[in-house]
């Protein structure tokens, strides 16, 4: 392989799917459970609803990805389908500090 090794590819929504969830979850509801299991099961709802928005990592790429508005709203509803059905028994987690 030629080039910088240091540069990845990545997926733009990610990013913006969790930084909402970060924002969502510290104003968020006492319902919502915050165990990396729950965390990872919203990012990865929310993901499947939106397109790929494939860039390589450099500093002039921080503006792909899809409508802020179109995520949150990925991310709202992905938090209303784990609340209702979490992969575990039904003890909620606090977001850590």
């Amino acid at each position: 392989m030629r080039g910088n090794m240091e540069l990845r590819v990545q997926n733009a929504n990610r990013e913006r799917v969790m930084a909402v969830i970060d924002r969502f979850l510290k104003e968020r509801d006492d319902a919502i459970c915050c165990c990396p299991r729950c965390i990872n099961d919203i990012a990865a709802i929310a993901l499947n609803y939106l397109p790929p928005h494939y860039f390589v990592d450099t500093n002039d790429n921080r503006d792909n990805g899809s409508p802020w508005i179109m995520v949150e709203t990925a991310v709202v509803d992905a938090i209303d389908r784990v609340t209702v059905n979490p992969n575990h028994p039904h003890q909620r987690q606090p977001l850590s500090s």
